[in-house]
């Protein structure tokens, strides 16, 4: 899950090309198998309860964020309601106020956005390393000669779907 996408592309067209130029006795007596690393990694229980925590860190940076904001409204509107009222200098100085507080709500709402991205990119990280271990594992123990994404194929072979097996030592990885 390090590799670019591009190199990735490159490297399974290679390995497809080699697979096809070594010839249909060679390539019967290897194994392959394909799996669906975005359905492997997202039905683990690990990335569902790390949704959950970030789902959870999204509601409360938005409730913060509204809570700016109606704070910014409701300013505006006494604003409006009461700057003829006012003296030049208290208008400036609540215009100024107001236009502080639309700063810290974009700040806030930067920040936010940061912060969520930096957390699903922990848990992508985190998931991701553990997919490549069990994956290598897996393919050791079973005696895969490959083990392929199943994005990258218009048509598998079902059976050689491995998906529900490293869906599950995921969940057994701790």
């Amino acid at each position: 899950m390090h590799m670019t996408m591009k190199t990735r592309m490159a490297a399974l067209l290679l390995g497809t090309a080699c697979f096809f130029a070594m010839g249909s006795a060679v390539a019967s007596e290897m194994k392959i198998g394909y799996v669906d690393m975005k359905s492997a990694v997202e039905n683990t229980a690990d990335y569902q309860q790390g949704m959950k925590r970030l789902q959870a860190l999204q509601d409360t940076k938005v409730k913060e964020l509204q809570t700016l904001k109606d704070r910014i409204d409701k300013g505006e509107k006494d604003l409006l309601g009461q700057s003829m009222a006012m003296s030049p200098d208290r208008l400036a100085q609540k215009q100024q106020q107001l236009n502080e507080m639309r700063k810290e709500f974009q700040r806030t709402q930067q920040d936010a956005q940061e912060e969520l991205g930096a957390e699903k990119n922990r848990l992508d990280v985190g998931i991701g390393a553990k997919f490549q271990k069990v994956i290598t594992d897996y393919g050791k123990k079973g005696h895969y000669d490959m083990i392929l994404p199943r994005p990258v194929f218009l048509y598998v072979d079902p059976k050689l779907d491995v998906t529900g097996d490293v869906t599950k030592l995921l969940d057994g990885k701790k």
